[in-house]
């Protein structure tokens, strides 16, 4: 213990130390055609990646100098050295990602395991090949330093007040800040950032060019379709109904899918709070009903109505047509940010059913 604590003080006295000036950044970008929170540059030592800050775009969140080589004029920069075989990771979101980029190894550690659902990942925690470092909401430093990650990856938000005692660390610190895209091609294209940290560049761009191909033909399916059945997302959490707007990525997706979307109007960003009266007098009438949730036990009508006793007068609750995402052990949520077209496919076999005959859904399932 006392030698972590020492080694605590140490990383501390040098993070004070005032860093050099930036380097001049050449070369060929990294292409984005749809992410607008960050930009990748070539420099002389490798990349330099500048995320945005989401929420006030004009100033940077984190820049980052990604270099394969030992030494480097670190700049104003964070220096990631690749390719990373030792990271922690906050999210099961980003462990699936880096094992799609066909890197599971390089996950050595994680937090808040009890929420992956990823198979070869949880035998992989079992087994202690993948160390479990608890909740992200409060991380064991000593433990942290134990594993010396190269890098840990995790999701800023606006008002966590910044990462404590992990700031002081000296281990990059990766801000996870693709949630924060408001298109759904937007945010599946960090997984080009992803990919040049583990010396994957390559393979991300293939991924991400089948799954724009993937989008955009699935896309022009419906795009002549002059009627649009009316949808109803999501449901009550405590008093409030959290509702997708028509500039999130949950509205555009609905869009996209050819659905009219009756909180389209709502034109801030991610989701807002309204009651159930609100919602009510707008989409009472509404064709279809999406609902995610996370629970024990499948919802069927019965026990979904009695969340709330007005549920039953929904147009679509009395049509049946209500479709369930458990999150539980659906991995919505750990697939669909950066393969966007797999959740289109399923919405647009609920919106056109005439259309992808021979496709099961993935994600959704309608309770008779």
């Amino acid at each position: 213990m006392k030698r972590i604590c020492f080694f605590l003080f140490l990383i501390i006295v040098a993070g004070c130390v005032q860093k050099p000036q930036n380097i001049s950044e050449e070369g060929e970008p990294v292409a984005f055609k749809y992410a607008t929170h960050i930009k990748i540059s070539k420099c002389d030592d490798g990349y330099i990646a500048t995320i945005r800050n989401p929420w006030d775009t004009t100033k940077i969140l984190h820049q980052y100098l990604i270099t394969e080589k030992d030494s480097v004029n670190k700049g104003d920069y964070t220096v990631i050295h690749t390719p990373v075989d030792n990271a922690l990771i906050f999210t099961s979101l980003h462990a699936s990602l880096v094992k799609t980029l066909g890197c599971k190894d390089a996950i050595k550690s994680l937090c808040d395991v009890e929420y992956v659902l990823d198979k070869e990942i949880i035998d992989d925690v079992k087994s202690g090949k993948i160390k479990d470092l608890g909740s992200s909401m409060n991380p064991d430093i000593e433990n942290i330093l134990l594993q010396n990650p190269q890098i840990i990856m995790l999701s800023p938000y606006e008002t966590s007040g910044g990462f404590g005692l992990l700031e002081k660390t000296n281990i990059p610190l990766v801000e996870c800040a693709d949630y924060m895209e408001n298109s759904p091609l937007g945010q599946a294209e960090w997984i080009k950032f992803y990919g040049l940290l583990f010396n994957k560049l390559d393979v991300a761009d293939s991924i991400f060019n089948e799954v724009e191909s993937n989008y955009l033909n699935l896309k022009k399916l419906v795009a002549d379709y002059q009627t649009k059945p009316t949808l109803l997302a999501n449901s009550l959490t405590g008093a409030q109904w959290y509702m997708p707007t028509g500039n999130s990525t949950a509205g555009k997706f609905y869009i996209d899918a050819g659905f009219d979307f009756l909180f389209n109007h709502l034109q801030t960003y991610g989701t807002v709070p309204l009651n159930f009266e609100t919602v009510f007098a707008k989409a009472y009438n509404a064709d279809y009903w999406i609902v995610k949730y996370n629970r024990d036990k499948d919802y069927d009508l019965q026990s979904f109505a009695a969340e709330h006793p007005n549920y039953k007068d929904f147009k679509a609750f009395k049509e049946r047509n209500i479709y369930f995402c458990n999150l539980s052990y659906i991995p919505y949520y750990d697939e669909t940010p950066f393969r966007p077209d797999l959740l289109l496919k399923d919405l647009i076999k609920i919106a056109h059913p005439e259309l992808l005959q021979d496709y099961s859904l993935r994600y959704f399932t309608k309770v008779e």
